[in-house]
This record gives C-alpha cells, structure tokens and sequence, in this order.
C-alpha cells in the first residue's frame, strides 16, 4: 500500500473509533435522542401555515426584505404578490401553505380573495428614496384583490393592521 493511501486508511479508522467514542460517550446519547425523535432526519414538508394578520404582514415584510436585497428595490405594484411568493416559500412547509400568508386570516377559504394591499407610495421604490421612515408598505385593505396596490389612507380596512418599511406593525385609523 503506498503511504499517502495509508494515511487516509489510518484517518478513517481515526475517525470511525472517533465516531464511535462520541456515540458511547455522553453527548452521543443527545445524539441518539435526537435521532429517535427525527428531529436529525429530512423534513417532509408538511407544516402547516397558520397565524393572525399581524404573522401574515411580518411575512411579507421579511420577503419585500429579500426581495429589496435582491433587486434593490420594493416589488412593482402590479406584481408584488408573484414578486413575493418565492420569499414566501419555505422548505418546512406543505405544498399551497406559502400562499396563506397573502390571504388575510378572515378571508382564509375565500376563493380569489387576499385582503393586503402594498402602498403605492413606497411600490417600486429603493428604501434610500423614501423619506418617511414610518412609511406603510403593506396594509390590511379594503379591496380582497390579488396583486393590489392603493394607499392606504384611502384604500385600508378600518382600523387594521399595517406594517411600515422598517418592520413595525401599526393600527391604522377607523
């Protein structure tokens, strides 16, 4: 055997006695009891998506952050919805979960309804540009269509939520 393939031999029988002291020792039983739990094995991706609206518009704030990463800008208004769903994708969750979060909780199994809107203020635009850092980006609205866009002082459920550029969820006037 020459020496560079003996080496790698000892390394492996390095690492197998190495493998095999962790397993018995005692972190190798946190191991075993993650294993047992299947904590440690591929996720299957079926978690649901449930939340209140308040879940629902961190959600989307978190995926116009990617997305403004990403394209140095806020998803246009007429698309920001087809904009965010791949932000809003995760791997743990169940094939159609992804799409909750762009349906507002009262409107869950409302076929073509969705209940957010993004403010035509901020859409499309470059966080630099915009001067009011207490600027809403995405709003409970009025109108229940995909893709919607309006302001939200004229367009916003009475006395629903919104969420501003920097992430802070506010209660918008009756």
């Amino acid at each position: 055997m020459a020496k560079g393939k003996k080496v790698l031999a000892g390394c492996g029988v390095f690492m197998i006695l190495g493998g095999a002291a962790a397993w018995f020792s005692p972190a190798g039983d946190a191991v075993r009891d993650l294993l047992k739990t299947g904590i440690l094995e591929k996720n299957e991706a079926n978690a649901k998506f449930e939340g209140d609206s308040i879940t629902h518009l961190k959600a989307l704030h978190v995926a116009a952050e990617v997305y403004h990463q990403s394209e140095e800008k806020f998803p246009e208004a007429v698309s920001w919805m087809d904009d965010l769903m791949p932000r809003l994708k995760t791997g743990d969750l169940a094939q159609g979960e992804a799409e909750k979060k762009l349906v507002r909780p009262d409107l869950q199994g409302k076929s073509g309804s969705y209940g957010y809107a993004i403010n035509l203020a901020v859409a499309g635009k470059y966080r630099g540009d915009i001067k009011d850092e207490k600027a809403i980006l995405f709003f409970e609205s009025t109108n229940t269509r995909s893709n919607w866009a309006d302001d939200p002082k004229t367009g916003a459920l009475p006395g629903g939520k919104a969420i501003t550029i920097k992430g802070e969820i506010v209660t918008l006037p009756n």
